[in-house]
C-alpha cells in the first residue's frame, strides 16, 4: 500500500519558510518488500550516507571544497518588536559570545569591559535572543519582543488548550520532544516560532526545567550561583506540554510512539531525539561509596557539595584531564582544599587541545597548586569509612577524602535499543539532523540534536562526529526543528562552526572549530610563553592547508578574526619557524 499525499498539517505564516512536515507535492512512498525487514519504506528515504553496515569505513574522509557549505552565522527567525536587555555583571566572565552572536548589541573593549545597548531595534531582536541562549553564566537578562508562540507579544492568537487522548489527536498533529535539556528546548521554540500550533510535548527525565551545566563544576558547586540562576531565561514562555520526571524506555518507528516507564506509549507525528549524555563511570570504582561521585546533572552538583562537606574534605583527587576535571581543580583550589589530578593519558586536555597547548594548561594547574599525575591509573580503591586509599600503577598510595570523577559522558541512547536506529555512538543523522538507521536509510519524521546526536558537518568532512558544548546545543535544536518542518528533501544542511570555552585559575580558554581534526598548530599572535595568544590548528587536504580551529588564552577579541575561516582552505604561505607540529 502506499501513504497519499494530505497536504500541509495546519495553515502556515506568509513569511514562514518551512513546510511542516509535509510529504513533497505528488510524492508518493512505497512500502519496503525486503522480508523480515521491522519497518515499513513509507516511514524511511534512501540516505545520501547510505551503506551496508559491514562496509568498513574509511580511514579519513577528504574534507568537501571549502565554498560548499553555508555561511558561519545560523539561521534566525526574525522578530518584528523592540527588546531591552540588561547583563549582570556579578555574573558575567567575560567570554564574548554574546558579541560573537550579536555584534551590534554586544562589544567587549580592548580594556576586557563589556558594552551593551539596552534598547534593541526590532532588526536586532533576534540575534540579542540568541546571545542570550548562548550565554554560559545566564547574565543577561531579555525582555518584550516576539514570543515563543510564532507571533509578536500584542498580535498572538489565543492558544487552544493542550489535550490528550483519541479526540485530540483525530484533529491536532503533535511533536514529541526527547529530552529536557538545552538542545530540547532550543528545537521547540524554533518549533513554535515556524508556526507550528499543535501539541508539543516534552520529555524530560529531570524534575526541573532546563537549565545550564557548564557552571555546575565551578560556579555552582562553590556556591556563586544557584539552581534558580542557571535556569534558562530566553524562552521562558514556551508554549509546551512538560513530562518532567519522566523516564522513556523504547521508540517504536513504525508506530511512531514513545515508550514512557510503565508501558505508557506517547504517540507522535514527529520527534526530535534531544536526550543528552550521562557522565561516565569506572567499573572499578566503589558504586555505593559517598565519596566517589560524578557531575553532569544539577541533582550530582548538589551530592558533590553535601559529601564535601560532610567529609570535610582537606585532600580532594580528581580523575580525568578534560575540561571538567580541570575545572573541579580550579573550584576545588579555589576553596583552600589540596588536589591532585590524576590522568591516564599525557598532557592535560590533550585530545582536545593537543600536546603542545596541553602542556600550557598544565603548567597553569601546576602553578595554582595542583598536583597533576600524569600517565598513572588507580589499580585499587580503599573506603575506610573515614576517608579513601588508592593505589595508583605507578606503585604510589594516596590517601584522600573525597573522589570526583570527570572522565567524560556517554550518549543517551540506552532507550533507543531495538528500535531500527544506528545508536552505536550516538544517534547517527544525515548532514540535514535526520536520523539515520541501521541499513543507512533516513527516517522521514525523525531528527536529533545535541550532546547525543551523531553527524557530518561537510564544513570539515563526511566523517559523523558528536559535538559536546553548550552553543552547539543551541544551534542544532533551531536546525533539527526546522529540519523535521521541512522534511530531509528540502531540509539544509547543518554546517556550523563549534565553539567552547573554559577558565583554568583566571585565564580565559576560547575555542572555534575542532582543534582535535588539526596536525599542525601555529601560534598567530601572542606566544605560549607568555600564556596569553591564539593558535590556529590546520590539517592538508587536496585543496590546500585546511584551517579547522583556532584556539585563543586571554584573546577574546582576536579570536573573531580567525571564526569566517573554520573549515576553509587557504595559500599555504605560512613560514616553516612559525610551524609546530601536534
Amino acid at each position: 500500500m502506499t501513504e497519499p499525499h494530505t497536504g500541509p498539517w495546519y495553515p502556515m505564516p506568509v513569511n514562514a519558510a518551512p513546510v511542516p512536515l509535509a510529504e513533497p507535492p505528488g510524492h508518493q512512498l512505497q512500502p519496503h518488500t525486503q522480508p523480515g525487514h521491522p519497518y515499513p519504506q513509507r516511514y524511511m528515504q534512501p540516505s545520501p550516507l547510505a551503506r551496508p553496515v559491514q562496509r568498513p569505513e574509511p580511514a579519513h574522509r577528504e574534507p568537501v571544497q571549502s565554498d560548499s557549505f553555508e555561511l558561519v552565522h545560523p539561521v534566525l527567525v526574525p522578530e518584528g518588536e523592540p527588546v531591552r536587555v540588561g547583563v549582570d555583571n556579578n555574573r558575567c566572565h567575560i567570554y564574548g559570545i554574546c558579541q560573537q552572536e550579536a555584534p551590534e548589541v554586544f562589544r567587549v573593549s580592548e580594556g576586557g569591559s563589556l558594552h551593551y545597548t539596552r534598547s534593541v531595534p526590532a532588526e536586532f531582536a533576534a540575534q540579542a535572543r540568541q546571545a542570550v541562549r548562548c550565554c554560559p553564566m545566564q547574565a543577561i537578562t531579555i525582555r518584550g519582543g516576539q514570543s515563543t508562540a510564532g507571533g509578536s507579544a500584542g498580535d498572538r492568537r489565543p492558544a487552544r488548550p493542550l489535550r490528550s487522548g483519541s479526540a485530540a489527536r483525530a484533529s491536532r498533529k503533535r511533536i514529541v520532544v526527547a529530552g529536557g535539556g538545552l538542545a530540547g528546548v532550543s528545537a521547540a521554540t524554533r518549533i513554535r516560532e515556524r508556526g507550528f500550533d499543535g501539541e508539543l510535548v516534552m520529555v524530560g527525565e529531570e524534575a526541573r526545567r532546563p537549565y545550564s551545566r557548564p557552571p555546575l563544576s565551578k560556579q555552582y558547586l562553590s556556591g556563586d550561583l544557584s539552581g534558580e540562576d542557571l535556569t534558562f531565561r530566553a524562552d521562558e514562555a514556551l508554549d509546551a506540554h512538560w513530562l518532567l520526571d519522566t523516564r522513556m524506555v523504547g521508540l517504536d518507528i513504525e508506530k511512531r510512539s514513545v515508550e514512557l516507564r510503565g508501558g505508557e506509549l506517547l504517540p507522535f507525528d514527529g520527534l526530535v531525539i534531544a536526550t543528552g549524555v550521562d557522565a561516565k563511570r569506572l567499573p572499578e570504582a566503589p558504586v555505593f561509596s559517598e565519596r566517589v561521585r560524578t557531575i553532569r546533572t544539577l541533582e550530582d552538583a548538589d551530592a558533590v557539595r553535601r559529601a564535601m562537606l560532610a567529609a570535610r574534605a582537606h585532600h580532594v583527587v580528581i580523575l580525568g584531564g578534560g575540561f571538567v576535571g580541570c575545572e573541579l581543580a580550579c573550584t576545588a583550589r579555589e576553596h583552600g582544599m589540596d588536589v591532585t589530578l590524576v590522568v591516564h593519558s599525557a598532557p592535560l586536555l590533550r585530545r582536545v587541545l593537543g600536546s603542545e597547548i596541553g602542556e600550557v594548561v598544565g603548567d597553569i594547574q601546576r602553578r595554582a597548586g595542583v598536583d597533576v599525575r600524569l600517565g598513572v591509573e588507580i589499580r585499587d580503591w580503599q573506603d575506610h569509612g573515614d576517608g579513601l586509599r588508592l593505589r595508583l600503577s605507578d606503585g604510589e598510595v594516596l590517601d584522600c577524602d573525597f573522589v570526583v570523577l570527570g572522565l567524560g559522558s556517554v550518549p543517551r541512547t540506552e532507550w533507543l535499543r531495538g528500535s531500527g536506529l544506528d545508536v552505536s555512538d550516538g544517534v547517527l543523522c544525515g548532514p540535514t539532523c535526520h536520523v539515520v538507521d541501521q541499513w543507512g536509510r533516513t527516517v522521514r519524521r525523525v531528527v536529533a540534536a545535541g550532546d547525543v546526536a551523531r553527524w557530518p558537518n561537510p564544513r570539515f568532512d563526511a566523517e559523523p562526529r558528536r559535538v559536546e558544548h553548550l552553543i552547539h546545543a543551541v544551534e542544532m535544536g533551531q536546525h533539527a526543528a526546522d529540519a523535521l518542518l521541512r522534511g530531509p528533501e528540502r531540509a539544509a544542511r547543518f554546517t556550523p562552526v563549534p565553539r567552547f570555552w573554559s577558565e583554568q585559575h583566571g585565564t580565559r580558554i576560547q575555542a572555534v572549530g575542532i582543534p582535535a581534526l588539526g596536525t599542525e598548530v601555529e601560534v598567530v599572535e601572542g606566544s605560549l610563553r607568555s600564556e596569553r595568544f591564539v593558535a590556529r590548528y590546520s590539517r592538508s587536504t587536496s585543496y590546500g592547508p585546511q584551517t579547522v580551529a583556532a584556539v585563543a588564552f586571554d584573546m577574546p577579541l582576536e579570536l573573531l578574526a580567525y571564526r569566517d575561516e573554520i573549515g576553509r582552505a587557504r595559500p599555504d604561505s605560512r613560514t616553516a619557524n612559525r610551524r609546530r607540529r601536534r
